[in-house]
């Protein structure tokens, strides 16, 4: 099913396209400098090292200079120089003004992955056994692999215990109208990760999750898109790396709560448990693909059924639904689904 899009959504400066050409100067000024012509290359070239939180206002200074900012070329122009081993699609142009004037987009939303700075922006769940600790060398494991990124140049990692140790940290998403436009009409993949190890002597069991927290407080409908992974004893110590990749998800998601949990499987005390470093939660831009169009022109957005993801870790989705939402009577439910690395068509 599809959707058009609500127009009150939208920023200023796409609601309203005739107001916007009535508050730009009708004059032809932009290619002219002293009296002497500019082609419109150079100026197009001038412009392209303007800091991009600047160059709506100079959209601002005539009409020629609206045509070229408020254009998929100038501004797929600025993409390709970012990201030169990626094509742009055809997108709109306020998509990669988007991406290119804010963080929204390809940044690990995530603070503090590694411990390096104590338990600092984390919520504390349950603190099972003897609790979550830091380790500032992962012991009874591999070293981390410093050559990537997500780790920071950091050597530390957060360790569990032999009860369920669990913690979480909240991402408020962006509030600019245009970004919620984007957010609810395209549906950016939500991608979380991060890297899990067991002892060389001791079982463990890992989990990551994302819980889904729309705006209308009053829809108590949560789902936890979740991935499972198990480290047999004398079959652990190297590091791997689980993903999670939410391909549909509800409009007007307002924050994004990254979780994660672990505990050993042999009950021993101290910290043998799984062991978590290098999280990452971002929003990936080049998901992005073009609205098909109605007959005025107005894009068409996918209208919503469930939520839908892709793991290389078992597949274990917990829902909770309150009493009001459904007929299950506030009950927590949960199915897991053996290994999953590819899903046909969005169904298990």
């Amino acid at each position: 099913m599809e959707k058009s899009q609500d127009t009150k959504l939208l920023p200023p400066f796409l609601c309203d396209h005739s107001q916007l050409e009535n508050n730009v100067e009708e004059t032809d000024n932009g290619l002219c400098l002293n009296n002497v012509y500019i082609p419109e290359e150079i100026i197009l070239h001038i412009l392209a090292f303007v800091d991009p939180n600047e160059l709506l206002k100079c959209s601002l200074v005539c009409r020629n200079w609206n045509k070229f900012i408020k254009s998929y070329t100038f501004w797929s122009t600025l993409y390709g120089r970012k990201y030169r081993d990626s094509k742009p699609k055809q997108l709109p142009w306020y998509l990669f003004y988007c991406l290119l004037s804010t963080n929204y987009f390809n940044n690990n939303l995530l603070k503090n992955g590694n411990g390096q700075e104590g338990f600092n922006h984390w919520n504390i769940l349950f603190d099972g056994g003897n609790g979550f600790t830091i380790e500032d060398l992962p012991a009874g494991a591999d070293p981390l692999p410093l050559d990537l990124p997500e780790f920071q140049n950091q050597t530390s990692c957060f360790a569990t215990s032999y009860g369920t140790c669990r913690k979480s940290q909240k991402v408020q998403l962006g509030k600019s109208k245009l970004f919620r436009y984007i957010l609810n009409s395209y549906k950016p993949h939500i991608y979380l990760s991060e890297w899990t190890a067991g002892r060389f002597d001791c079982g463990c069991i890992y989990k990551l999750r994302c819980e889904l927290v729309r705006s209308d407080k009053s829809e108590k409908y949560l789902s936890k898109p979740c991935a499972f992974h198990q480290v047999n004893q004398w079959e652990g110590s190297t590091w791997e790396k689980i993903e999670i990749t939410i391909t549909e998800y509800p409009d007007d998601i307002e924050e994004l709560i990254f979780e994660h949990d672990g505990r050993d499987t042999q009950y021993w005390a101290g910290h043998y448990g799984s062991k978590m470093a290098g999280g990452v939660l971002k929003l990936l831009f080049d998901s992005i693909e073009p609205l098909p169009t109605d007959e005025s022109g107005r894009e068409i957005a996918k209208m919503f059924s469930d939520v839908k993801y892709e793991t290389n870790g078992e597949k274990d989705i917990e829902e909770l639904h309150d009493g009001g939402c459904c007929h299950c009577g506030g009950m927590r439910r949960r199915r897991r689904i053996r290994r999953i690395v590819h899903i046909d068509n969005g169904d298990v």
